[in-house]
């Protein structure tokens, strides 16, 4: 794995999920990562436009993401990025400041045009998230939380083995999602 990858907006990088399994992420803004529904084998690249991939889901990831699963920068100018901006509505979990479990519910927010924007800051657009009566919401939308390596990879690889997008921080915002 490489050690330093210098973050640029748009600039895309393979991650090694695991022997034999590879994917490709973008930056975006400041602090997000898109992250596709593709994979290779060996973690080699060309001839790809992830305008014609489907995202699986973008995060606010920490730099230990880049760090321990970042394999290397795709300097490649066949592959070339997605050019949707990145995503404006976010849910901001809830503290739980009665005792219990960390997070409680969340609030649909707006964080604007500017990517470079706080991942905790933005409009609210609608408090108070319930599985009741806003499912779809809570099943369309991310976290703002900055997300680790494990809980990138964990997600990545469950999806790519699975095909199914399991998001276990979520599940605990959202008990009984």
């Amino acid at each position: 794995m490489t050690n330093r990858v210098v973050w640029k907006n748009n600039g895309i990088v393979s991650l090694k999920l695991r022997d034999n399994l590879y994917t490709l992420g973008q930056m975006l803004g400041k602090a997000n990562m898109r992250f596709f529904n593709i994979k290779s084998i060996d973690g080699n690249w060309c001839n790809i436009d992830l305008d014609k991939i489907e995202p699986i889901f973008t995060l606010f990831i920490g730099k230990v993401v880049l760090q321990n699963l970042v394999d290397t920068k795709i300097d490649d100018k066949t592959v070339k990025p997605n050019l949707k901006p990145l995503e404006k509505h976010w849910i901001s979990a809830n503290i739980n400041y009665d005792g219990g479990p960390l997070f409680k519910g969340g609030d649909l927010i707006d964080i604007g045009e500017d990517v470079n924007i706080g991942s905790t800051q933005g409009n609210i657009i609608k408090q108070n998230l319930s599985l009741e009566a806003d499912r779809e919401i809570i099943e369309t939308h991310e976290l703002t939380n900055i997300y680790g390596d494990n809980h990138v990879s964990e997600r990545l690889l469950n999806f790519f083995d699975t095909g199914k997008d399991v998001d276990a921080l979520k599940a605990e915002v959202f008990a009984g999602l």
